[in-house]
């Protein structure tokens, strides 16, 4: 009896572009509430300060829900994951659009906040599945950079449909809403393997009915927490993403505290181009140094990055006063730097000491934690600001975390390589259970 084989990874590009899109339309969707605000609490008969309560609540919900979606991702099909909840949830933010009341807002803003959590999670999981580990960064920096440009085209696009009449901000959530859902019908072209499929061990043994045998159980979870990778990432990127929540956070007060007037854009455009091209240009670069040194390039790649990041941030701050050019300059070094981490190393890293069975729980809960310690100091950056102004807040909680996150990645160059060699032993032992499955076939 022929022995079914697995089907390759197919339309691997065509899914990321799908997951781009999405990426695209989710970074948008995240900033539109902010950025439309001024013209929307006017003519809702609201209270600027509101704004608070409906971005920290929903943020909330987000991040709360994140380990959810991850396990729903690593147990059912991550393809009606995506169009269902990414696309067509989508729908809610076009409901913004038809709001009276700060009631109606909050209920509508938290019910699409629920879908925001899905994407990066299970992204995390199928890009692992549709490129092998030597192709991960590229893909993952290519969905990185276009999520940026969604960031920019919110900052650029929905301003201008809000000035053209009073209520014309109802149209900013018009298209994003449907936007949303666009997406999610585009959704429907990706490919969604079997978990394990690009794995070395594992591609040419693989089907979907093997593959079933090793999927997510809840018994299975403390096998997470024996990755001591895991969790060195975990706590360093709680202490990265600090500085670049407060810096995000912060970034338009401090400019406009300098006075630069309409300038300030410029550094914002610069830094997030250098944030979007270190996207593209790291995670090429990694894959590159995962060819030739598969334990240690990603990792190093990441650590001289981390250490030149904090004095380009700082010369960024310290620089405020002293002219737009020395502004635009760190300000693209920063951009360059803060990237140079998470698509090139970070991810990869994480997705080749993983299961591919817990890969989106595992990738939710970091997200979960990360986003819990960010919102904490992003409320005390407004108790420092209040007692020693905007610059010496940023001063202290910019730089200092990048560095210390620096000092706290190091621990990954003893247990990458172990949690490395776990996980091939883990596929190996799999190879072998899934060869034997065959066996019997063959005989007959």
């Amino acid at each position: 009896m022929e022995t079914t084989q697995p089907t390759p990874p197919k339309r691997r590009w065509l899914s990321v572009v799908a997951l781009a899109a999405a990426a695209f339309v989710d970074s948008s969707e995240n900033q539109s509430l902010a950025v439309l605000w001024s013209r929307m609490y006017p003519a809702l008969s609201l209270r600027a300060g509101q704004l608070g309560p409906v971005l920290g609540i929903s943020d909330l919900v987000r991040t709360l829900t994140l380990p959810f979606w991850g396990w729903v991702a690593d147990h059912f099909s991550r393809k009606a994951l995506l169009v269902g909840i990414t696309g067509l949830w989508g729908g809610w933010t076009l409901a913004i659009a038809f709001v009276h009341t700060f009631g109606q807002l909050l209920i509508v803003r938290v019910l699409s906040s629920l879908g925001l959590g899905v994407l990066w999670p299970t992204a995390f999981s199928l890009l692992s599945d549709l490129f092998d580990t030597r192709r991960r960064g590229i893909a993952a920096g290519v969905m990185a950079a276009i999520s940026y440009c969604g960031s920019m085209a919110a900052f650029i696009v929905l301003p201008i449909l809000a000035t053209i009449e009073p209520y014309t901000w109802r149209l900013g959530f018009l298209v994003m809403g449907a936007a949303s859902v666009l997406t999610g019908l585009f959704l429907l072209v990706i490919y969604d393997p079997p978990r394990g499929a690009a794995e070395p061990e594992l591609r040419d043994v693989i089907t979907e009915e093997k593959a079933a045998r090793y999927a997510f159980r809840l018994r299975d979870l403390p096998a997470i927490a024996r990755v001591r990778t895991w969790w060195v990432l975990l706590f360093q990127n709680s202490v990265d993403n600090v500085a670049m929540a407060v810096l995000y956070g912060w970034a338009f007060v401090w400019l406009d505290s300098l006075g630069l007037g309409p300038q300030a854009s410029i550094v914002v455009v610069l830094l997030t181009l250098g944030m979007l091209s270190g996207q593209l240009f790291f995670g090429w670069l990694g894959d590159r140094l995962e060819r030739r040194y598969p334990v240690y390039g990603r990792a190093t790649m990441a650590l001289i990055g981390l250490f030149l990041t904090a004095p380009s941030l700082l010369g960024l701050l310290a620089s405020g006063r002293r002219g737009l050019g020395a502004l635009m300059l760190f300000g693209l070094l920063s951009g360059l730097g803060i990237s140079s981490v998470d698509t090139g190393a970070r991810w990869p890293m994480a997705q080749g000491v993983l299961r591919p069975e817990l890969r989106s729980t595992a990738r939710a809960a970091l997200d979960m934690v990360i986003g819990a310690v960010g919102a904490l100091m992003m409320t005390f950056s407004g108790s420092l600001v209040d007692a020693y102004g905007v610059t010496t807040m940023l001063l202290l909680l910019v730089p200092i975390p990048k560095m210390v996150a620096a000092f706290l990645w190091l621990p990954v160059f003893r247990t990458y390589p172990v949690d490395r060699a776990a996980l091939h032993q883990v596929l190996m032992v799999r190879r072998q259970e899934m060869i034997a499955l065959d066996e019997p076939a063959e005989g007959a």
